[in-house]
């Protein structure tokens, strides 16, 4: 039995590499082609925070940093992940109380993000990821006395921070997962700023840094959007000088049971799955952990509400709801691809 258990992990886990594989290779595409690469540059791609971590860096010697991305962010892992043992968020899942500046401040802006939506956005929702598990071995449909009875554990304004020091309710399991990746690619454009390189593009899963330029003739960076509903292709561009652009869809981790489909993106205030008709938000703005946490949120807010959301912060959002109808809001320059 343990053989067979082992093969089906191994099994679930390679299916969802290459599918972050997939997705990496279709969102960084665009970024990648230029009919003028003055620059030297020099691609790496790796396997952290269990998605593909992919760095292409631009400028004269530039394998060095390659490495440093992509070990910046395995080790950022380490320090932020609740499967990490000993890890900050470890800790204070099993003794409700952390001291540390760097989660203080990742809390800070993820409480103000749950505050502006209504809740719907929340570190806390660990207890019910954990409960569907979707994505794993072990997920299920749960049934309505144990979702009420981990929606008991859920609400961010248990998270409290007190200058470094980070607290919550006992029982409550904190879940950097909807951040981690915007998170790690705040901390890659804080070292880019103090390297020599002329531009990167790195991506996180669905979390991409654009910095800097990729030509002599600083040219945008061009973003593939991912059509929600084809793995192998793009719905359309958006182009940007420098930042950060972020996606959460129904199509990254889901099961289907009775012919509908249960994904990954809960909402914290019922304890399900966001079912509003849409498939895809894509947020464009000037923080990664910002553009992660508001994507989610736009997402499980849906599209009127997730338009206020995103024009609140002044990020720019894409909307794709189930007809592949697109709607976009504030000042994001994205160009369908051609049927």
């Amino acid at each position: 039995m343990l053989k067979n258990d082992n093969t089906k992990k191994k099994v679930i886990l390679q299916s969802l590499l290459v599918a972050a594989l997939i997705t990496a290779i279709i969102a960084v595409y665009f970024l990648y082609s230029s009919s003028k690469a003055e620059y030297d540059s020099v691609n790496k791609s790796a396997i952290a925070m269990g998605t593909i971590v992919t760095a292409k860096t631009y400028g004269e010697n530039t394998g060095p940093e390659n490495e440093i991305i992509i070990n910046s962010v395995k080790q950022l892992d380490e320090l932020i992940s609740w499967r990490q043992e000993g890890s900050l968020v470890d800790r204070l899942n099993k003794t409700n109380f952390v001291n540390s500046s760097s989660l203080a401040d990742i809390v800070n802006v993820c409480n103000k993000v749950s505050k502006d939506s209504g809740g719907a956005f929340d570190l806390t929702v660990g207890s019910l990821s954990n409960l569907w598990a979707i994505g794993t071995e072990n997920e299920k449909l749960p049934n309505d006395d144990e979702i009420a009875n981990a929606l008991k554990k859920v609400g961010y304004k248990s998270l409290k921070v007190n200058g470094a020091e980070v607290s919550c309710k006992k029982g409550q399991f904190i879940d950097l997962g909807a951040v981690g990746k915007g998170y790690a690619c705040d901390m890659i454009k804080t070292y880019l700023e103090d390297s020599e390189l002329k531009g990167a593009v790195v991506s996180v899963g669905g979390s991409i840094l654009a910095y800097g330029k990729r030509n002599k003739a600083g040219d945008k960076w061009r973003i593939a959007v991912r059509d929600p509903r084809d793995e192998k292709s793009y719905i359309g561009t958006v182009k940007i000088n420098e930042g950060f652009v972020s996606t959460s869809g129904d199509y990254e981790k889901y099961f289907e049971k009775d012919g509908k489909r249960y994904h990954h993106l809960l909402d914290p205030r019922t304890g399900y799955p966001a079912q509003n008709g849409l498939i895809s938000v894509t947020v464009v703005c000037d923080s990664g952990i910002l553009s992660d946490a508001l994507s989610t949120a736009c997402f499980v807010l849906g599209k009127e509400k997730g338009a206020e959301l995103a024009e609140k912060y002044g990020a720019g959002a894409i909307f794709i709801d189930e007809n592949k109808n697109i709607t976009t809001v504030g000042d994001v320059d994205f160009e369908r691809a051609s049927k």
